[in-house]
């Protein structure tokens, strides 16, 4: 099972989710850590539309930390600029988003040693697949979701193309990389 997330910056937003089982999806949208916890921790790949790491050098997202020096971007968020536009992670939405993410991605990872988490972008990702061949395999009808469950989708979507080995990948694994389905 894959499961898409397109997480809110904030826990009283919400979070989209997609969870793709035998070809079939089904998006919904949840609040809390603890719900997303609870529909991830048991699927084989998460694919967060989300930040989950930092870039190299810095320790945190804080404008006076030392560690400031080191940046805005990590190397896949200066890539992925290529396909458009993307925020600083020290934008303060973003700041937040990521701190998220990171805990999120830490605590699932600590209750499931065998789960993959990857980080994708649904905004590139949409341009580089055919919405309507992926809805031929799957079955979606992408007028029927929110924004949040059409991204979650998305991300989902991604990782059914990375574990069909059909997807690039951004930046540096070491940093944390962005990956993205190979264009069709």
């Amino acid at each position: 099972m894959i499961a898409g997330v397109d997480l809110a910056a904030k826990e009283k937003n919400k979070t989209g989710i997609a969870i793709i089982s035998d070809r079939e999806i089904e998006a919904f949208e949840v609040l809390s850590d603890n719900r997303i916890i609870d529909v991830t921790v048991n699927v084989d790949l998460v694919v967060f539309d989300a930040p989950l790491s930092l870039p190299k050098g810095r320790c945190c997202l804080e404008r006076g930390c030392k560690c400031s020096r080191f940046g805005h971007f990590r190397k896949a968020d200066l890539e992925i600029r290529k396909y458009g536009r993307v925020l600083p992670l020290t934008f303060p939405y973003m700041k937040m988003l990521t701190y998220r993410g990171m805990r999120l991605k830490e605590t699932l990872e600590s209750l499931n040693l065998d789960l993959v988490i990857i980080e994708t972008h649904p905004g590139t990702a949409r341009k580089l697949i055919n919405l309507y061949g992926i809805s031929s395999i799957f079955g979606i009808e992408w007028d029927d979701l929110s924004p949040h469950e059409f991204d979650a989708t998305i991300a989902a979507v991604t990782g059914y193309f990375y574990l069909k080995g059909e997807y690039m990948i951004l930046g540096d694994q070491s940093e944390g990389a962005i990956v993205l389905p190979k264009p069709l």
